[in-house]
């Protein structure tokens, strides 16, 4: 499996809900910010692939750390910018 495999299998198992939030966001940084060869990407699936990676860097499950504005994003929030982006991905 390439990283972009990779990369949509992670999208798909959050929004199917076969993947656990912490793995996800986990192994989608790793292999988004790390492993990837950007070259295997369209411009339009960088851009919305590093939308999804610059959320999940910012994701967190602590109440009080949500209640900062504009800090961190919630497991819904990114399960919403997940099902987005599969959409526009399609």
């Amino acid at each position: 499996m390439t990283k972009k495999e990779q990369l949509y299998f992670l999208l798909n198992g959050l929004d199917n809900g076969e993947i656990e939030i912490n793995t996800f966001i986990n192994q989608f940084i790793k292999i988004f910010d790390l492993e990837i060869d950007y070259d295997e990407l369209s411009k339009d699936e960088y851009t919305i692939l590093g939308n999804v990676s610059d959320m999940a860097a910012r994701f967190s499950d602590s109440e009080e750390d949500l209640k900062l504005p504009n800090v961190y994003y919630s497991e819904k929030q990114v399960r919403e910018e997940v099902a987005r982006s599969l959409e526009a991905l399609a």
